[in-house]
Formats: C-alpha cells, sequence, structure tokens
C-alpha cells in the first residue's frame, strides 16, 4: 500500500479520506472501503462525476469529453481522473458496498498483498520488444529471402516461445518506473527505422546514400541484395513490416494513450498510431472502448459468429465513426469549430499524410504505396487484436467493467515483449494501471494460447469458431451474472453457430419450464 501523506485528505460528503501522493480521489475512495460510483475508470463513462465544494484538483485527462460548460463551472470533476493538490471537500451521491463472488464480480479492487521488488531483469526482459524490432530491421535490409526468413522466425519466436515457456505470474514492485517510460518512448525511433528500412528497400535509388553507406561499414552489398528480392519476398516485407507497426507501433501507443496526464506521451503515442493511419484510435478507445466493452455500442467487440474478416472492416469503419462522433461531441460542449485545428481527428489524419509525405521523400510513389500497404497491414492487426481479445463476451451497459469482460492470458513472450497487453482482463477492469503493474488474473477468461498463435488461428474461422464455442459456453455458465446470461442467450440464438444455437434454445426450454413451475 502506497504510504499516506496526512497532510491531504479528502471529505466525501463530510467523510475523511486520506489521499497518498498521486493517488486519484477513485482510487483514495475504493482503497479506504468507499461505495463510490464508478464504471471505466479511465474518464470515458462520467459514472465517477462529483461536484468540488471546496480545494483544488489536478484533472488527468479532457473533462469536456465528458462535462459540459455548465457542469466544469458549478464545479463538476471526474473522481478517476482527479488528484487533489489541496484537501478538498466533494458532494456525491454513493452506491450500496460492493460485494464478493465467486466470479470475481467486485467493483473495488482487493486489497493488495505486498511485492517483492523487481529485480535487474524485471526491467531488461521489456528490451525483447526493441530486439524483435532490430531483428526485423535486419532482415529488411538483408533483402531477399532474409526477409521471408525474418519474417518466419519472428513468427515462430512468438508461438513456439509462448507454447514451451509457460506463464508469467508474477508482477514486482518497480522502484524506477521512468525506465519503463523510457522502454515505450523508445518505440517511435524504432518504428520510425523499420519503415525507412522497409521503403528503402523498394526505392529506385539510394535516398541519403544510405545503401552504400551501409554497405562500406558492414561489408555486405545490402543494394545488390535489394535488386536481388523478388516479388514473394516484398509481399513478406509488407507483412512484417506491418506486424511491426501493429505490435511496435500500436501496442505502445496503447499503453501511452491512457496517460492522458502526460503530454509528452499523448504526443509519442499519437505519432506511433500516424504509421498505421489510426490516429483515431487515441480517442475511441479512451473515450468509447473503455466505456462500452463487450456491449453492442463497442465497435471493437465482435459479437458471436462474426468472422474476424468481417470484424476488419466493419469495426475500422465504425470506429472511426465513434471517434469523430466523440471528438465533435467534446468540441460542441467547449464551444469550438469542429471543422479547425482544435478537432483533434483531423490534425491526426494530418500527422498520418505528415508519415506518407515522407515516405514518398524516401521512395517516390512506389515507395509511399508499399509503406500505405504496410500501414494498412498494421491496422488491420489492430482489429485482429481486437477481435481476440472481446470476442463474443457479453456485459450489461449499467454493470461496472470487470477482469470476466475480457480474454486474458500469461504466455510469457506475449507479456514479456507486448508491455503486458496480454493482462487485458485487468487492463480493463482498472484501465489507470500503467502496464508493469498489471496482475495476471489466473481466474479471468484465458485466450487459447499467446498472442500470434491466438491470432493465427482467428485467421481460419472454421477453427476459430469451433475451438471458441466450448469457451463462450463455459464463459455462460461460469463468469456470467443473470442479466449477462439472457444477453448471452440473445448472442448465441443470433451467432449461426449451431452449438450456441442449440445452448439458446435449451436455456430458452429452461427458462420457459422454471417459469410454469413457479406459477
Amino acid at each position: 500500500m502506497a504510504s499516506i501523506n496526512p497532510g491531504t485528505a479528502a471529505h466525501i460528503n463530510g467523510q475523511r479520506i486520506d489521499v497518498a501522493p498521486g493517488e486519484t480521489l477513485l482510487q483514495a475512495a475504493l482503497r479506504q472501503g468507499i461505495a463510490f460510483p464508478n464504471r471505466c475508470r479511465v474518464g470515458a463513462c462520467g459514472t465517477c462525476k462529483c461536484r468540488l465544494a471546496e480545494g483544488q484538483v489536478r484533472a488527468l485527462t479532457q473533462p469536456a469529453y465528458l462535462l459540459d460548460d455548465d457542469q466544469i463551472k458549478r464545479g463538476y470533476i471526474l473522481a478517476c481522473q482527479s488528484v487533489p493538490r489541496s484537501d478538498i471537500s466533494i458532494e456525491v451521491a454513493l452506491g450500496a458496498p460492493a460485494a464478493a463472488s465467486a466470479t470475481g464480480k467486485i467493483a473495488a479492487p482487493a486489497p493488495e498483498a505486498p511485492r517483492e521488488p523487481a529485480r535487474f531483469w524485471d526491467y531488461a526482459k521489456y528490451f525483447g520488444f526493441h530486439l524483435v524490432g532490430l531483428s526485423a530491421t535486419v532482415a529488411l535490409l538483408a533483402g531477399g529471402g532474409w526477409i521471408t526468413a525474418g519474417l518466419l522466425a519472428i513468427v515462430s519466436f512468438y508461438i513456439l516461445g509462448d507454447a514451451v515457456s509457460g506463464n508469467d505470474l508474477r508482477t514486482p514492485r518497480y522502484g524506477r518506473p521512468a525506465l519503463l517510460t523510457g522502454h515505450l518512448w523508445l518505440a517511435l525511433p524504432l518504428v520510425s527505422l523499420i519503415s525507412f528500412a522497409a521503403v528503402w528497400g523498394v526505392s529506385a535509388g539510394d535516398p541519403l546514400g544510405f545503401g552504400a553507406w551501409l554497405t562500406s561499414w558492414t561489408g555486405y552489398d545490402v543494394l545488390a541484395a535489394r535488386e536481388a528480392t523478388t516479388l514473394g519476398h516484398h509481399v513478406s516485407a509488407v507483412i512484417l513490416t506491418g506486424l511491426m507497426i501493429g505490435m511496435i507501433g500500436t501496442i505502445t501507443a496503447h499503453e501511452l494513450m491512457h496517460r492522458t496526464w502526460d503530454r509528452a506521451s499523448l504526443l509519442i503515442g499519437r505519432w506511433l498510431m500516424a504509421f498505421s493511419f489510426d490516429t483515431s484510435f487515441t480517442i475511441e478507445h479512451v473515450y468509447g472502448h473503455h466505456r462500452y466493452v463487450a456491449t453492442p455500442r463497442d465497435p471493437a467487440t465482435a459479437p458471436r459468429g462474426r468472422s474476424v474478416y468481417a470484424h476488419i472492416a466493419i469495426s475500422t469503419v465504425k470506429s472511426n465513426a465513434s471517434a469523430w462522433h466523440i471528438e465533435c461531441g467534446r468540441l460542441r460542449r467547449q464551444g469550438l469549430p469542429v471543422w479547425s485545428v482544435h478537432n483533434a481527428v483531423l490534425r491526426g489524419w494530418a500527422m498520418s499524410a505528415v508519415v506518407l509525405a515522407l515516405a514518398w521523400a524516401v521512395g517516390g510513389a512506389a515507395g509511399a504505396l508499399f509503406f500505405a500497404a504496410c500501414g494498412l497491414m498494421g491496422k488491420a492487426l489492430l482489429e485482429v487484436v481486437n477481435y481476440m481479445e472481446h470476442y463474443g463476451i457479453v456485459r450489461d451497459p449499467a454493470a461496472p467493467v470487470q477482469p470476466r469482460h475480457s480474454w486474458n492470458t500469461n504466455r510469457r513472450i506475449s507479456s514479456w515483449t507486448l508491455f503486458n497487453l496480454s493482462r487485458h482482463s485487468h487492463h480493463h477492469a482498472q484501465g489507470d494501471v500503467p502496464y508493469q503493474d498489471l496482475k495476471p488474473m489466473p481466474d479471468a477468461p484465458m485466450m487459447l494460447g499467446g498472442y500470434l498463435t491466438v491470432m493465427v488461428l482467428t485467421l481460419l474461422p472454421p477453427l476459430w469458431h469451433a475451438l471458441m464455442t466450448p469457451r463462450l459456453l463455459a464463459w455462460d455458465r461460469d463468469f456470467a451474472d443473470p442479466a449477462e446470461r439472457a444477453l448471452a442467450r440473445e448472442a448465441n440464438a443470433a451467432s449461426g453457430i449451431a452449438a450456441l444455437v442449440r445452448a439458446a434454445d435449451q436455456s430458452s426450454r429452461g427458462q420457459l419450464e422454471a417459469s410454469s413451475v413457479s406459477r
């Protein structure tokens, strides 16, 4: 438990609680047993809004995404995004205390057990992410068959590594979080280097004299290797570069975009998303997805029976529309024009245009088209990840997001080289927790394997549905509450998958029999 600063206090409807340095009002309230209303914990839903009667707070995110000018003038704040700067007094309608259950449906976090201090390896293991990116760069520059070999080697590293290395269930206590942020910031120069190598590989000349310099420095004739690269290996280059943009760009940006209080991290995250033409994700994910996850209003949650290929198209269109709607709502609440530099969606499109222009400057029209294909591949990868993280799970929109509302995995290679994205159940239950502090949640719904393993399975819809149908039925039985079982029954009936439809019919008959007996 964090040390308490006795000079900082919050009075909630007159009841005093202590607030630790850097702790949000919501975190402090839940830690001390206050039944403070909350749902998403990332400033996306407005459930935790309350009126600040006295004192000052530091807002960690832009309140205008949820609060209008009148509410802001009257002193309303978001408890999950407010760090007290002084003793404060707030007014809020409190709910009933949360109760524990066998399936972990607890709105407030359980008390944290003491964690062992992080060792050197706990910091160093996250460099595996950068080694993968550098390996991809070497393969792209080596040209020819080395590109395809590099792609196969990286995919095999993840699939076989996750299969044999087991699970990582440790969550050590890190005393130097700045080093872990440095891991994330390094992604921008790394994805830039990978993209340059990929575009250089299809350019007609030798931009910046890079090939001549690298040949003289290494003794390996990269210019001759580039000329010998065939169409098939160029296809491998698109897949490999798209995979790196998706992994090194999007996954790192996903962590950074949640740090709404850190302008540098937000800016780096948005530039990383520019490589996949998807800066809108930084808006929709935080202020849309985390609010509506596992409900029909969430574009990223695939309903039961949908294929991954349909999901890529549907989620791309709907998530961009959602981001535009969210951003326009913020601008209207602030009295700002939609078609202006104030619009973060428009600024994001401009960022992607800059990246594409740089690709054109390096490789001409061919280089720009090649990079566009790589970036779209990276965007498709994001939607594949969304698909497998949330496929088929349902949630009562009135209920808080809990660990049971996401598929989770603790496979070691996925955890170490993807900044714990695999610990997705905890991330959605507490979206404000940095990647190094995410817990493994071994009792949460589990994926079929590590991340790349599951990605490959999603690309084979008949196999995917055959493997996931038993897991969905187990989720309905073991994790769903009564309201979610009713939603799951409807989802099963509409899925078009025979086993799920039969389960829905059996459940409906059971409901009718129970109803007739009660009468």
